[in-house]
Parts: C-alpha cells; structure tokens; sequence
C-alpha cells in the first residue's frame, strides 16, 4: 500500500496531484531505481480514485522519464536523468587514504574474537536481552567493568559506574552534571578535544586555557567546582602522554582548589610503549575524578558503549541527566560486552588491536621521515593519532593540497581553542593498512613538496 495525499477541493487535478508527489519520491531516492509501484486498479482503490486518474499519472510519469512500463509487469522506477548529478560534488569523490577519522579499518575489527561470545550470548544472558535494563547498567556488566578498571590499577565499586552509549555521551552528561553543580568554567588544554568546547558552549561554561607544566599559575583563578578536562594518556589531538610528575601535580592543584577532573582515558587501553603510565584516577585521594572508559573507538566503533566511574555527588546528577535526555543503552549490547569481558575475548582483541596499531605507528613514522623530512613529530607511547608539525605550512592549505591527492587529513586549526590556523596537522593510523603506508607518504610529500621549497 502506497499512502499519497491528495487534496480534493484543490484546483490541481488529481492525476497531477499522484504524479507530483510520486516526482518527489523519485527523486528524492526515497522510491529508488527499480522499484515496482502498485498496480493502477490497487493504487485507484488504495486512493479512492478512478483508474482512468490514475492512468493518467502514470503516463505523465513515465513522458516525463521517472518511470517506465514493462510489458504486463506493471510500472517500473527508471533513473531520472533530471536528478542532479554528484560527479562533480568533492563530497562525493572516493577518498583513497583516511587520516582523519579515527575509524579502524576492516582489518583491524576484531571480528574473530566475537564469535564465541555471540555463540553464547543468548544462553548466558537470557531475558536480559529482551527487558529494559537499568538506568546506570546491567549490575553484572558494573561488577565486571570494576574488575577491567582494577587492570588500570583504578579502585572502584560497581556503584560508582555509569554505562553510557559512547563517550560523546559520557561527556554530554558530565558537563550537564558538572554545570549543574555550580561550575562556571572548565580549563583545558590550548589543544583539544573540539566537541568538548562545543559542549562547553552548549553549557555555558566559560572555557580556560591551561598549562600544564604549570598547573599552580594555570589554575589559581579556578573556583570551587570548576572543571578541568583532560587527556593524560595518547592525547587526542598531539598523541603526548603526561608524565607521572605531571599528574601528580595537577591533581595536587585540583585539590587544593576543590576542582573536578575529567580524565577522558578512551585510548588508554591501547599502549604499545615500553613506559607504563597509571591512570590519574588510580593515584591516591581522586574523589573528584571522573574517569571516562571505552570499548568503542578503536576496537567497536558501532557498539557505542563506554562507561564513567564517578563520586556519588556526579553520579547523581548526570544519572538525572541521562534519565531526561538519552536512557539505558540497549540490553543487547549491555550483554555482549558483558559476556566479551567476562569470556576472555576482549583482553584477546586488545593485544591484537594493540599489536597491530603500535605496526602501523612505526611504519608510519619511519616513512613519513624519510619522504617528508622537514615535518617534525614524536612517535607516541600508544594511541592512533600521530601530531606532525610542518615549518612553513598552515594546517588548513595542507589539508587542502592533501584532499587534492585524496587524502583526508585534520588541520591543526580544528584542535585549537582560539582557532589559530597552526602549522600542523592530526594524522590517524587506525584506518590505513601498513601495506597503503609508502605509496599514501609518497602522495603526501608530492602534494606538499612545493610549499617547502625556500
């Protein structure tokens, strides 16, 4: 049954009425190249219409190249040449090499660690799966992500765990939560995450840049309650990890000026560096650190599902927070991450996915110094994202002269929070096989080369 308004005190004759909304359709892809319409005695009935209306839409229709008939086989969708076409649109140009996005490639999916937990899932789960599941998380999957965050060395109880859809959710109830309680301004980095000062903003929070080789100046017009957000570990967007020295004395800092940290660790499961770095919210005295977890980005990027460990005071805001503006996450995915911890399969795919970054890290970094010499850059101790400054370029103009070659890559511009367009650039390895590496580099520096020339 195909629904078409029709207005029958209007002027514009019925017949035209039919064709014109099955225009739209057609058009708009929503009736898509090769569908069959309904038959014109089922569509004259279904409208209440004669068949002689609607035979004659369709004749409009098909004169004006939307449909065509086939034999006794009915009405056809055909391609419409009127359709605008995209082969000109760069939006729609086949990117050869992904730098920018983050997502892994198919490759890199942990896909075969999956098969045993999904065998299992419906008999371990059971109703489960089909019932609506708490607000704050299964309980058994809360217990079983305190037992993960205790291989970070992070204490925790299971009524400190809030499971969310991804952590842009996470961080959408925290700074809900956060300004809620009062705060009036959240410290970060001079580079950072972009959505978090789009959230910010959203929250009316006056953003503050900070240092932080020197927290005790950075801070010290702070308030009780404000926030500060950070990423200690594989930072996003420069890769850096903060020593231990480093965060020890932010959290000092943060203490004495009662200020809540949020510890953004989702790429802290993927070391590959020799150097072992605990998680702030493993030091001593972090009642005011959420800490935010996640399974998604590198390893399940459809599932959406990340957790926060929180001070009752934020659990409970941001548990009202969740209540009014996003819900339980799915029962079903709820479960299978429930059944991927507690089988074993997700410490199998962690050290496959960290094996397999940490290859393409290296690769990438010894190619990109021998084809482009002149760009400066520090490998990191674990992550997908690699900072590469470029003397004498802008971010933005080598961004360009790379989707020229395509290949897409993040400006440095996008991490800044005065927007300075800086000379240099976020490249991501997840995506980029290491067999693409030479030939994408070789790409980059033709696309380059001219702008370092003296």
């Amino acid at each position: 049954m195909l629904e078409i308004p029709l207005d029958r005190s209007s002027e514009v004759p019925l017949y035209r009425q039919i064709a014109l909304h099955l225009q739209r359709m057609i058009a708009s892809g929503s009736l898509p190249e090769g569908y069959k319409l309904p038959g014109t005695r089922q569509l004259a009935t279904d409208l209440g219409v004669s068949r002689t209306t609607v035979n004659e839409a369709m004749i409009l229709l098909e004169k004006e190249g939307y449909i065509t008939t086939v034999g006794k086989s009915g009405c056809y969708v055909c391609r419409n040449s009127s359709k605008p076409s995209d082969k000109n649109n760069p939006m729609t140009q086949r990117t050869i090499a992904d730098l920018s996005s983050g997502l892994p490639d198919e490759s890199l999916l942990p896909v075969q660690f999956l098969c045993k937990p999904l065998r299992e899932l419906s008999s371990i789960a059971g109703e489960n799966l089909l019932l609506p599941p708490p607000l704050a998380g299964l309980p058994e999957l809360r217990e079983a992500l305190v037992k993960h965050a205790a291989l970070r060395g992070i204490p925790a109880r299971p009524d400190e765990v809030l499971v969310t859809a991804g952590g842009l959710e996470a961080l959408s109830l925290l700074m809900a939560a956060i300004k809620d309680s009062g705060a009036r301004k959240i410290y970060v980095e001079e580079l950072t995450y972009p959505l978090v000062l789009e959230l910010a903003s959203k929250n009316n929070l006056e953003i503050c840049t900070m240092c932080l080789d020197d927290p005790v100046s950075s801070l010290k017009n702070a308030s009780e309650g404000d926030a500060v957000y950070l990423i200690p570990s594989f930072h996003n967007p420069t890769g850096r990890t903060l020593s231990l020295e480093q965060r020890d004395s932010i959290l000092k800092q943060a203490r004495r000026t009662s200020l809540v940290i949020i510890e953004d660790d989702t790429y802290g499961e993927l070391r590959y560096g020799k150097e072992s770095v605990p998680a702030l919210k493993a030091m001593e005295d972090t009642k005011n650190v959420a800490y935010l977890g996640s399974f998604s980005q590198a390893l399940f990027p459809g599932f959406r599902i990340s957790y926060l460990l929180l001070p009752k005071w934020l659990m409970d805001r941001c548990l009202v927070a969740k209540r009014i503006f996003y819900g339980s996450v799915s029962s079903l995915v709820q479960c299978l991450a429930l059944v991927f911890l507690n089988e074993g399969g997700l410490y199998e795919a962690l050290d496959f996915v960290r094996n397999q970054i940490s290859l393409r890290m290296r690769l990438f970094c010894e190619e990109l110094g021998r084809n482009i010499p002149i760009a400066t850059f520090e490998m990191p101790l674990g992550g997908i994202y690699l900072w590469v400054r470029l003397p004498g370029i802008k971010g933005s103009q080598a961004a360009s002269k790379a989707e020229v070659q395509g290949i897409s890559i993040v400006p440095g511009r996008v991490f800044s929070v005065n927007s300075e367009d800086i000379e240099a650039v976020r490249l991501s390895v997840s995506a980029l096989k290491p067999s693409d590496i030479s030939s994408v580099l070789s790409r980059l520096r033709r696309s380059w080369e001219h702008e370092f020339k003296p």
